[in-house]
């Protein structure tokens, strides 16, 4: 509590408003700008250059502000933005007074653009300040992308664009095309929500078109009006990627390892419309998904780590984000599987199917309801069927927030039904704070019966037959001026208790966070409470009460810096009824714009020692080819991968592994796949418009 009392205390003390900047210079909120689109006949030749004379008819955005740090920006940044019968553009001019310090280091596209100079365009067709996608280009032309409802990082599959950036004599220059066909929109839209973002490295300074708030409200966004959209059924709608895979020492599906295997299959994507999407997978291939490397800190229960398989990135946000409901790391290696999501209107509808080996199949589906901008009530139903076993998870939730007063509410309640096995049980969580600009407070209850059981859910083990509360408030301020880039502090009270009225863990926690002007941040947590650990059999607790109580502190230089990040965390106290001792130093630099290296080392003393070592590197060769690697040695035991990969916007795709560990024979794998987009346009009866189409 004295660390965040201190931290808020500190925060107090530096004006709110930047001196020199009246109320009366802001300007005006997001939601009250708008763009209206012009329309182009002209070729437009996409080169970053804005040399084409339709650009002279464009919208131009500018007024660009910083919303945390409640000022203008150090440099001007304006957008211009016009569209043709395909695509809309963007043309960046980016000013900056010093261009020789312009610097952006990443080569190979979609590998995330870090703090290099760059612009970014933020679409939301839908309008409904949910699906959000964002299209960046840094200062030397790389491109990378978040699109909105989860997609999979194939060019095939989430649709290409096309940008390029140029220096110019009063900064550089960038243009954006994004053809309508890649997007999701309804039918009949004409207004697209829409944000333009800027980073400017020299200066350290976010900035954007609309003011968004300090609290990030999606319904702050600009709009993009006057589109005309192509409507109906899309010409190109088929994507086959299929693949062929030959390895040596390479486990099948099935685990079975072979001297030499040869397989191949086929993952098929279908988009009818610009909201309806299906996925299909015959024979899919997971053999080359990297085995996810946790860290070795002290942990009650199962670590979560994120999926990297296609299947289930595509179309992942339709599903929720709960990952106690569908937690797809449960769903094994299929033999095939299907998917399908849209936007209907208000609901977002999605559902998936799986059939693996031994009969086991595996289903999902669920069904959201925008109420309204700001709330979103949802149901949805989990299944899986097994050999041994059948299990069956009903949700239903509802969330939101008010999007004026900052208050924000949820409520979900579960049930689970089990076969063959005890597993018919019920879970119910809520929320509700309140958050503002820069302080936030809140109070989470939470009840669990001893046999709620989401078979594909990941349910903390001891949180079964207990009911809890959380108590936190926060607060979080970035600033323009003064020793301080950032201050923040949290602190909170849990408690939670056994059906049987046990005590099962309490705890008091805070911690505080403070970024120094010179590049360098002090971060300080301290927890202290009591556990009552689980025992033999879920209902049955230990006798015994473990007092936790820890201190944990690091340091970090050059957070925010492209070239080189350096720092150590350390943490000491008791858990779990022992001496805890953790020690975590790292190291990250990129020597050159193609080259980057990482390390970072744990060493964890807890009933026992445990160290881990991960050092990894890469080579951008071209933007299209990279080789790198992966070095671990934990416990005196070392495992090393090392991958090349060639990725292209349209083609053939390599990838080749090889992988050692200390269990099995040295593996090699090469893989290949194609992308083959196929066109369809069934025949029309509007006069003027093309009949079959085939491509």
């Amino acid at each position: 509590m004295s660390v965040f009392c201190l931290a808020l205390s500190l925060s107090v003390l530096y004006p709110l408003v930047p001196t020199g900047w009246s109320e009366q210079r802001r300007p005006v909120p997001g939601h009250m700008r708008s763009l209206p689109v012009p329309r182009t006949e002209e070729t437009m030749i996409v080169n970053g250059m804005l040399d084409e004379p339709a650009w002279k008819n464009a919208s131009v955005a500018d007024g660009f502000w910083m919303t945390e740090k409640d000022q203008w920006p150090a440099e001007k940044t304006e957008v211009l933005v016009i569209a043709d019968g395909g695509h809309l553009y963007f043309g960046f001019r980016a000013y900056d007074g010093q261009p020789d310090k312009i610097l952006a280091y990443q080569t190979r596209r979609d590998g995330g653009l870090g703090l290099d100079d760059q612009v970014g365009v933020e679409l939301d067709p839908f309008h409904n300040h949910r699906e959000i996608s964002t299209y960046s280009i840094n200062s030397i032309g790389t491109q990378d992308d978040a699109i909105a409802g989860g997609r999979a990082r194939n060019i095939q599959w989430k649709g290409d664009w096309t940008a390029a950036a140029v220096r110019t004599d009063y900064g550089w220059s960038a243009e954006i095309a994004i053809p309508f066909e890649i997007l999701n929109y309804r039918d009949g839209n004409t207004t697209f929500g829409i944000n333009l973002v800027r980073y400017h490295n020299r200066t350290d300074e976010w900035s954007r078109w609309a003011d968004l708030s300090p609290q990030n409200k999606p319904e702050e966004m600009g709009h993009l009006t006057e589109l005309r959209l192509p409507v109906g059924e899309k010409p190109s709608e088929w994507t086959f990627l299929p693949y062929t895979l030959l390895g040596h020492n390479t486990p099948d599906k099935h685990g079975q390892i072979h001297n030499f295997l040869g397989t191949g299959g086929i993952d098929i994507r279908y988009q009818p419309r610009q909201n309806q999407t299906g996925v299909v997978s015959l024979n899919p291939d997971f053999s080359q998904v990297e085995t996810q490397i946790t860290d070795i800190n002290f942990n009650y229960n199962e670590k979560f780590r994120p999926d990297p398989r296609p299947f289930f990135q595509e179309g992942s946000a339709y599903f929720g984000t709960d990952n106690k409901y569908l937690y797809s790391n449960r769903v094994p290696d299929f033999n095939y599987g299907g998917k399908f999501f849209t936007q209907l209107g208000r609901n977002r509808v999605g559902a998936l199917v799986t059939d693996a080996q031994d009969g086991r199949w595996d289903m999902a589906f669920r069904l959201a309801r925008e109420l309204d901008a700001t709330n979103t009530a949802a149901f949805m139903i989990v299944s899986t069927a097994r050999k041994d076993l059948n299990n069956q998870l009903f949700v239903g939730s509802i969330s939101g927030r008010h999007p004026s007063s900052g208050f924000n509410y949820s409520l979900d309640l579960a049930k689970t039904a089990t076969q063959r096995e005890d597993g018919d049980g019920g879970q119910m969580q809520s929320t509700l704070g309140w958050k503002g600009d820069h302080a936030y407070f809140g109070t989470n209850l939470d009840y669990y019966s001893v046999h709620f059981f989401p078979a594909d859910g990941l349910v903390d083990r001891d949180d079964l037959g207990t009911r809890g509360i959380n108590n936190y408030a926060g607060y979080y301020r970035e600033y323009a001026s003064g020793p301080f880039r950032v201050l923040s502090g949290y602190a909170g009270w849990k408690g939670r208790q056994t059906t049987e009225g046990l005590t099962q863990g309490t705890s008091w926690f805070g911690n505080s966070h403070a970024e120094l002007r010179q590049k360098i941040v002090f971060r300080v947590d301290y927890s202290n409470g009591l556990y009552r650990p689980v025992g033999s059999r879920l209902g049955e607790w230990s006798s015994q009460i473990n007092h936790d109580h820890y201190w944990s502190t690091g340091v970090d230089l050059n957070p925010r810096s492209s070239f080189i990040r350096y720092g150590v965390s350390y943490a000491w106290g008791e858990l779990g009824g022992g001496a805890y001792n953790y020690l975590a130093p790292y190291f990250w630099i990129r020597p050159t714009r193609k080259i980057f290296f990482n390390v970072n080392t744990e060493r964890l003393r807890s009933f026992g020692s445990a160290h881990q070592t991960v050092a990894s590197g890469g080579w951008d060769i071209t933007p299209q080819n990279t080789v790198v690697f992966r070095y671990v040695l934990a416990n005196r035991e070392s495992y090393f991968r090392f991958a090349y990969s060639r990725q292209v916007r349209k083609g053939i795709n390599l990838f080749a592994v090889y992988d050692t560990n200390p269990y099995e024979p040295a593996k090699l794998s090469v893989k290949l796949t194609f992308g083959l987009p196929f066109s369809f346009r069934r025949a029309s009866s509007t006069p003027g418009t093309p009949q079959n189409t085939f491509q």
